[in-house]
């Protein structure tokens, strides 16, 4: 669906973005004051909660300072100034409507909310005091005790009035209304609420999980009660925990790939076909995927969050390197292939009706905590557009309440932290497997000559670095990206590619852990826009991989031309590439 807006900016007055995320300008007919210094950004924690100076603060009138939903009145029209670059708006509760299917349907049942009250004063959700930092544990390393307690939180979870905020079916159609187009933005009528594709993807799923764990615990009256994280970046986790596998358990789904239930070894990257490989080399290949979307990947804050999105924008795909993988991979890999979409994990409308969701978005949030731990530009973004961006949730009191990013970002505030476990993927560093380098490449066409081009069959190009002999102090500066521009696809289907430098045609992509991996695309059958079922009618996708260290550890770092193999693992017919670049991206956030 085409956006409804043209879209202009005030010059920047936050870190300046990089060149692939800048967006086309909107043009109105109107002036706006952006002289407003230093209310766009935020530095640190120390910050938070303080007031920010400015003439013009428009998040202050997205927001409501005035109640939530009387700000709907200010920015109901789409040509209206606050509507200029603003935090995404919580959803219009009011307005929620049928949820669409990837093919464009209707979900086979309503994911809207139980409506409260009154809708026009939603308060603000106030941490409670955090007198005790309560531990989520690794699924694999829970007692009998804690399954018990489990399981008796879920059960009386599910056996709430189907209509109750709290209940089961409630809190799984959550996930369904936020990524299925059921939310519009509020002031924003004609824009769908997305969650996924961008960097609303780690903080509203925080929030989820958050309030889940809290209903938990209320149900069974503990308030020490801890999700648990299903930890398959390590090699004692690969495997479904067994606390979600007893027939007889409220953990347990039938909607589940019955040829996944242990021994069988998870595969991060798993496309609709299991792997013809031995579950040794399924683990190799774990942790270096683990290793490329935390380390070589996600350098800098936009490459790990995935790209910016503003209030009144149509929703984007610019994923995050873990959102892509192993997030979307993980989901289809337990969804069960006898429904249409692998209903339930392997689909957005229907994923949060099978309890392992829960776990498995508990070791997605693990990772935003490990990741700020890596050291280099890796850290929160500071910009007042995602820390202002808001959501509602039902509480544990069923008081709906609003909530920001800027309130999340800090697990231990939130009351919790992660149980320690090795991390035995930071240490997986990939080594190269041949010993002669593609120097000055010959009788491969260039990347120019290549795209447009889809997925029928592995391409093999060449492409032009703008910049080489990079000091380590331009590689600390800016990253060195292989930008896939432009990607169009059927979004119902399942698609993943992998991507290597240095490698032949007739690469082996089964075996992944190697310095020639540069990393993977993969995609889950979801709604982009409402009444759209192709990317192609939306905004096409970008995917960013980091490779200045993998240029470095393949002796390429002179090199003015590399070569670049793409090898389609499933759905490559359904998938358009516009073109291939090397760019580069400031990492200063």
């Amino acid at each position: 669906m085409a956006s409804n807006f043209l879209f202009t900016s005030c010059p920047s007055i936050s870190s300046s973005p990089s060149k692939i995320f800048i967006r086309p300008k909107r043009i109105d007919n109107f002036k706006v004051n952006c002289e407003i210094k230093n209310s766009n950004t935020i530095n640190d924690d120390d910050n938070e909660g303080k007031s920010f100076s400015g003439k013009l603060d428009r998040r202050n009138v997205l927001l409501g300072l005035g109640g939530l939903y009387g700000a709907s009145n200010l920015i109901g029209v789409p040509n209206e100034p606050f509507a200029l670059g603003a935090p995404v708006p919580p959803p219009d509760f009011s307005t929620c409507s049928t949820a669409s299917l990837p093919d464009g349907s209707q979900v086979p049942f309503s994911c809207c909310p139980p409506l409260p009250k009154d809708l026009t004063n939603i308060p603000t959700y106030k941490l409670p005091n955090v007198s005790k930092v309560k531990i989520r544990p690794a699924a694999h390393n829970v007692t009998q005790e804690y399954i018990t307690k489990y399981n008796t939180a879920i059960q009386k979870m599910k056996s709430l009035d189907k209509d109750d905020p709290l209940s089961f079916i409630q809190q799984a159609n959550i996930h369904c209304a936020y990524c299925n187009s059921g939310y519009k933005e509020l002031g924003f009528p004609g824009v769908p609420l997305q969650v996924h594709f961008s960097w609303l993807f780690f903080p509203f799923h925080r929030w989820y999980l958050y309030f889940f764990e809290r209903i938990l615990g209320s149900l069974i009256g503990d308030d020490t009660f801890a999700l648990p994280f299903w930890n398959y970046d390590s090699q004692v986790g690969m495997q479904l925990p067994s606390l979600y596998n007893d027939v007889n358990s409220p953990l347990y789904d039938p909607n589940r790939n019955q040829n996944h239930f242990p021994p069988n070894v998870v595969d991060l990257g798993f496309t609709t076909i299991d792997l013809d490989a031995s579950d040794q080399q399924k683990i190799n290949n774990n942790l270096t995927m683990m290793y490329r979307q935390m380390l070589t990947n996600a350098p800098c804050p936009q490459l790990f969050f995935g790209n910016p999105i503003r209030g009144g924008e149509q929703p984007i795909r610019g994923m995050g390197t873990i959102e892509n993988v192993p997030h979307n991979s993980v989901h289809r890999w337990v969804g069960n292939p006898n429904n249409k979409f692998r209903e339930n994990m392997g689909t957005f409308y229907s994923a949060a009706r099978d309890p392992i969701f829960y776990a498995h978005h508990a070791n997605v949030d693990r990772m935003w905590t490990i990741w700020k731990t890596l050291g280099g530009n890796r850290r929160d973004y500071n910009d007042r557009d995602w820390l202002d961006s808001a959501f509602l949730f039902y509480d544990e009191n069923r008081t709906l309440v609003k909530v920001t990013v800027q309130d999340c970002i800090n697990n231990e505030k939130l009351g919790y932290k992660y149980q320690n476990v090795p991390i035995p993927w930071k240490n997986y560093k990939p080594v190269p497997r041949k010993q002669k380098v593609k120097k000055n490449p010959k009788n491969v066409k260039p990347s120019t000559e290549i795209f447009p081009s889809t997925l029928k069959k592995t391409l093999s190009f060449s492409i032009k670095r703008p910049n080489i002999s990079r000091t380590q102090q331009d590689k600390d500066i800016e990253e060195e990206l292989l930008v896939f521009n432009n990607m169009t696809f059927d979004e119902n289907e399942y698609i993943r590619f992998d991507v290597f430098i240095n490698e032949d045609e007739g690469v082996k992509a089964k075996v992944l852990d190697r310095t020639e991996y540069v990393g993977s695309f993969a995609n889950l059958p979801h709604v982009h826009a409402a009444g759209s079922s192709s990317s192609s009618s939306g905004t096409p996708a970008v995917m960013s991989l980091g490779i200045s260290e993998i240029l470095e550890d393949l002796g390429l770092e002179d090199e003015e031309e590399i070569v670049v193999v793409v090898v389609p693992q499933s759905g490559g017919k359904e998938i358009t590439i516009g073109s291939v670049e090397i760019n580069t991206l400031a990492c200063a956030n």
